[in-house]
């Protein structure tokens, strides 16, 4: 198949080629999530007339049309399709109208009968279908992202209480886990079985690290979690698709864990608690990489900043593929649109393979001296 160097388009051959590995036409950016409606409205030109809805809470943040139409204005390759199962989180509503989790309400083996009823399987698989149809023949992929059974554990029984549990109640603990887990292999089967060739690759979203490391002891995490996420992750493994891995935290006891289980791709690699760039050198064989810009920079930086940032990233990640633009968590509300914008300008300006890190344009264009003096240039 030949390559398209039209660097502005969605192509979501760029990205599975990076993740590949490969070096692609360009760098691909890539938004696991954004939850912004000013984000949205400024990219799509016009006012949505339904609400943002936190996918990380189970709901989708925009419909698949404006999703699809949204990465088409940016250039971006691929958009995300959300299958979340996270139940019994307690949210309370702060002063400026937004909700923000305080507690879980699963506390007792009789509570695990009233675990909140995920949507169903089939509702589920139709709302995917919906986004396969508004991408067809776009240029744009769709990935599918799956809640997992670690971190939506502890959100039902309440973070706080589950460090506990951890040790007085552990079997309570893993039982909630296994019931999670096997909803949502059933969704993944389901899912694989119906959509694998047309996907671009499979997420699992769990949030297993803090800024020191893992959750919990290794050793305690090693008896728990990677034998549950082999399962998980089965359907797509055997369906030849790329995997990814979303979470927080220092990596560097998280990556040798997400190896051997089999994941390709690792999100965001947070800048607060990871150097990319190293991490690039050890770990730049094993997994491709996305996000890490950070979204301080996004929130507060000067347009320069931004820019002079990606252009670091470009020169330094591009080499070789395996890197795909990002920010370092998602594009949330207080994020100016405009900076959002600027940073996946630059990634088509500086991330240009043949010369990464250099504005080919300016390249093209003649010097003062050269200009005056009518010298042709080559």
């Amino acid at each position: 198949m030949s390559e398209s160097h039209d660097y502005h388009r969605s192509d979501i051959n760029r990205l599975l080629k990076a993740f590949r590995h490969e070096e692609p036409d360009r760098i691909p950016h890539l938004e696991f999530w954004v939850t912004s409606k000013p984000v949205f409205e400024y990219v799509l030109g016009k006012e949505l007339d339904y609400d943002i809805v936190d996918a990380s809470v189970g709901g989708q943040s925009i419909t698949p049309e404006d999703h699809v139409q949204f990465a088409l204005n940016l250039g971006m390759d691929a958009v995300v399709c959300n299958f979340n199962w996270r139940p019994n989180n307690v949210f309370r509503t702060a002063h400026d109208g937004t909700e923000h989790y305080v507690d879980g309400s699963v506390k007792s083996e009789a509570d695990l009968e009233d675990l909140e009823p995920p949507t169903p399987i089939n509702a589920q698989l139709r709302y995917l279908e919906r986004y396969l149809r508004a991408a067809q023949g776009t240029g744009v992929g769709v990935f599918a992202n799956f809640t997992s059974f670690f971190d939506s554990a502890m959100l039902a029984v309440g973070v706080s209480d589950s460090f506990l549990m951890f040790y007085d109640n552990r079997p309570f603990l893993e039982k909630l886990m296994d019931i999670l887990l096997a909803h949502q292999e059933k969704v993944m089967q389901a899912v694989c079985d119906e959509f694998a060739d047309e996907l671009a690759f499979i997420l699992v979203n769990d949030d297993i690290g803090h800024n020191q490391g893992l959750m919990i002891h290794p050793d305690m995490f090693l008896e728990i979690f990677p034998h549950r996420m082999k399962r998980l992750i089965a359907p797509a493994k055997d369906a030849g698709k790329l995997v990814a891995f979303h979470t927080d935290g220092k990596m560097d006891m998280i990556f040798p864990i997400l190896d051997d289980i089999g994941f390709d791709i690792c999100h965001p690699i947070e800048p607060e608690s990871n150097d990319i760039f190293e991490v690039k050198k050890k770990w730049g064989d094993r997994f491709a990489l996305v996000g890490n810009i950070p979204t301080v920079l996004l929130a507060y930086g000067a347009r320069e900043e931004i820019e002079e940032t990606v252009r670091i990233y470009c020169e330094k990640m591009g080499p070789g593929g395996g890197y795909a633009l990002g920010s370092s968590t998602s594009i949330m509300e207080g994020i100016p649109p405009e900076n959002f914008v600027a940073m996946t300008e630059a990634v088509h300006r500086y991330g240009r393979y043949g010369s990464l890190g250099r504005d080919p344009e300016r390249d093209l264009a003649p010097s003062p001296a050269s200009a005056s003096s009518g010298e042709k240039q080559p």
